[in-house]
């Protein structure tokens, strides 16, 4: 029987799912340690990147608060519908509604009480991060001057490919009552690597804009709404893993530069995006289809009369997009909307009830401790 040559395999099993591979860990012992590899599971991640978007959305149960996979698909009869399957973990994980923090299909969840956890839905690997030294007190809540002061923290997650670490990055300040900014901005930066926090530069924006939002890693960098603290302005501003600071992304030009720091930022059909956070009549979504390039900010508008609607991913072929329903109630809506037709179809979700949708991903083999030497719990 001839041995197949490793760098055949590795280009041979790389193209399958992850959940087939981590089937393929228990056949074999020198598969095991093959497809545990940095190398292979880099190879593999490559290779998902290379696929149109497969139609996976992560779901949050509102009754339960456990999270869901659930599969997108039409039938002969071109209904959508989609297949909820819960998911198990080892620890207990929560949500809030600021968003979940992602890259390359790793994620930054909560466990209840304040602790991060960096999570891989596909393996189920679960990696609780330490407590930043730096970070401010979240308990440190005072009254000063007849104002409260409460404290804040917004978190983020990329990936630096200079240095091949996965960072986690936190903007914690204080702020009184009327949301006025009482201290500097202060920049925590996580190594997955070396399993340690830092303390960076103060950001030299102002992130207190009336609500917390996890940052959009894009391109090398988390990006969140800010306000210059020079004129108030709105700005898009992300936070660069490699050189740990603030640069400006422009906007587009027709929007309002005082006002937009209340829109959203997503990562839609492979472009930065910002759209509104609420509208009367339609929401106008623009796509930077160059990083950096101002010129090349282009828009699209979703017609709506009281729901508001947010873009959350393109199916294959770019015209169509799923978006979320806002139901105005404590869960959400799936909704497919068509680009050349300027229709609605309802997506049929089985399996759970209500839900809140915790975005997009595509199954990967990138585990939460990324080559760390600590020991895996």
């Amino acid at each position: 029987m001839k041995t197949i040559p490793q760098e055949l395999l590795v280009n041979i099993l790389s193209r399958l799912p992850a959940k087939s591979i981590a089937r393929c860990r228990c056949v074999w012992k020198p598969w095991r340690c093959l497809l545990s590899e940095a190398h292979f599971i880099k190879a593999h991640l490559d290779r998902t990147k290379e696929f149109i978007y497969n139609g996976l959305l992560m779901l949050i149960s509102s009754e339960s608060n456990t999270m869901y996979r659930a599969s997108i698909s039409y039938n002969s009869l071109s209904e959508i519908s989609a297949l909820a399957t819960e998911l198990s973990f080892a620890v207990s994980l929560g949500f809030r509604n600021e968003g979940i923090p992602s890259c390359n299909r790793l994620m930054l969840i909560e466990d209840g009480t304040d602790k991060r956890l960096l999570v891989n839905p596909t393996t189920k690997e679960v990696r609780a991060l330490p407590v930043s030294p730096y970070a401010l007190d979240p308990r440190a809540s005072f009254t000063m001057y007849g104002l409260e002061y409460d404290h804040v923290s917004m978190y983020g997650l990329g990936y630096d490919h200079v240095s091949d670490d996965y960072k986690v990055v936190t903007l914690s300040y204080y702020y009184t009552d009327k949301h006025e900014l009482d201290s500097e901005m202060f920049v925590n930066v996580y190594s997955v690597r070396s399993g340690t926090w830092k303390k960076g530069e103060s950001s030299p924006y102002d992130h207190a804009v009336g609500h917390v939002i996890s940052g959009v890693f894009f391109g090398g960098r988390i990006h969140w709404l800010a306000r210059r603290t020079s004129d108030h302005s709105s700005v898009i501003v992300g936070f660069d893993l490699t050189e740990e600071k603030f640069h400006e992304v422009p906007a587009p030009s027709s929007i309002d530069g005082h006002n937009f720091v209340y829109n959203r930022l997503v990562v839609l059909g492979g472009c930065l995006s910002i759209f509104p956070s609420w509208t009367l009549k339609e929401t106008d979504v623009w796509m930077l289809k160059e990083y950096g390039v101002k010129q090349s900010w282009t828009k699209f508008s979703i017609p709506h009369d009281e729901s508001d609607f947010t873009p959350l991913v393109f199916m294959a072929g770019q015209r169509e997009v799923v978006v979320v329903k806002d139901e105005r109630t404590f869960y959400e809506k799936l909704v497919m909307y068509n680009l050349d037709s300027a229709t609605f179809k309802d997506i049929t979700v089985n399996g759970i009830d209500e839900f809140l949708v915790g975005g997009s991903f595509t199954e990967t083999l990138v585990s939460p401790y990324h080559n760390h030497e600590a020991q895996r719990e």
